[in-house]
């Protein structure tokens, strides 16, 4: 790459990185549609990719719009490791960890697909070493547990029960008294599958 398509580059993702910042959303999602090269630029140090930010402002409109486009580029069976559904935050959160933290089902489910065709993306772990699915406990979502819970019910590991300090979902279920019937017997047959 020479030099001059450097700059141009650079203006052009600084350019980006306002549009999102402003909202200016039309904008954004015609780049996301020209070009994967958008899909991972990270916005500022802390908010993430665009998808982040749509995602944590709640704009559930936008984030099909967005993860559409993507699947346009990538493909829509298995997320990749390069996959921009993977791009992470300064703490390490995926855009479907934040969506599992915010309660938010129908981003979950565009993230995942229809079918649970990115699943996959359920056993990302972040700094922590938590999951979408911890995430998900941890921040009193029971709805958004049962249905991760229930698109990953055959992906059974240490992955989805516990972070890297050794605490668990039932631990964090526990301490929030956060166990009501559903999620009780969810978790239970989770822990039965992995250690009996």
């Amino acid at each position: 790459m020479n030099e001059g398509t450097e700059t141009e580059n650079a203006d052009e993702f600084s350019a980006f990185r306002e549009w999102v910042l402003e909202g200016e959303w039309s904008n954004v999602i015609e780049a996301y549609r020209n070009g994967r090269e958008c899909h991972k630029i990270r916005i500022n140090k802390s908010r993430g990719t665009a998808l982040h930010v749509a995602v944590n402002d709640g704009k559930v409109g936008l984030v099909m719009k967005l993860v559409e486009e993507i699947l346009n580029h990538e493909g829509r069976e298995v997320a990749r490791d390069d996959s921009a559904l993977r791009s992470t935050d300064e703490r390490g959160d995926t855009p479907l960890h934040l969506a599992a933290s915010r309660g938010f089902i129908d981003m979950c489910k565009c993230i995942i697909g229809k079918n649970g065709e990115r699943r996959d993306l359920i056993r990302v772990r972040n700094k922590k070493g938590d999951s979408p699915l911890l995430r998900a406990v941890l921040a009193y979502h029971k709805k958004t547990f049962v249905y991760l819970r229930n698109v990953s019910k055959d992906i059974y590991d240490d992955v989805l029960l516990s972070n890297y300090e050794g605490d668990t979902i039932l631990h964090h279920a526990i301490w929030r008294e956060f166990l009501g019937k559903q999620v009780f017997n969810s978790m239970l047959h989770m822990f039965k599958a992995l250690y009996l």
